[in-house]
């Protein structure tokens, strides 16, 4: 540990989790690590996102050369139809940013407090 330094690396950041010093914080580290190590391998956390969405690297061979293709994890993208999704929620974002521009709290529904105020001052000219 400690012995090579990668970009990629951040390992002030993952020691500080562990411990404020240093010392103890790599000692925690190390078991934590060994503790894994003792566990095994784990099925549900080998494999990439694909094998574990289709259940094993045999299913993922049988795809191939099929006409449909599997652009991605499922899990995470949904069953494909991620452009409409992504079409809602833009349009949601829209009407938001409409009802905030009129003064609106989107939150609760009314006009936010500087803007109601601003009505009642108008109301009492």
């Amino acid at each position: 540990m400690g012995k090579y330094k990668n970009d990629w690396q951040d390992a002030e950041y993952i020691l500080g989790l562990f411990d404020k010093t240093k010392s103890k914080a790599r000692r925690l580290y190390s078991s934590f690590v060994k503790i894994g190590i003792e566990d095994g391998r784990r099925p549900e956390l080998a494999g990439g996102g694909l094998i574990r969405s289709l259940g094993s690297w045999s299913a993922v061979k049988a795809l191939r050369g099929r006409a449909d293709r599997i652009k991605g994890d499922e899990r995470i993208l949904g069953d494909g139809d991620v452009d409409s999704v992504l079409k809602v929620g833009q349009e949601q974002l829209e009407r938001r940013y409409q009802y905030q521009s009129r003064g609106y709290d989107f939150d609760l529904g009314f006009p936010s407090r500087q803007q109601a105020n601003q009505f009642k001052e108008a109301k009492r000219l």
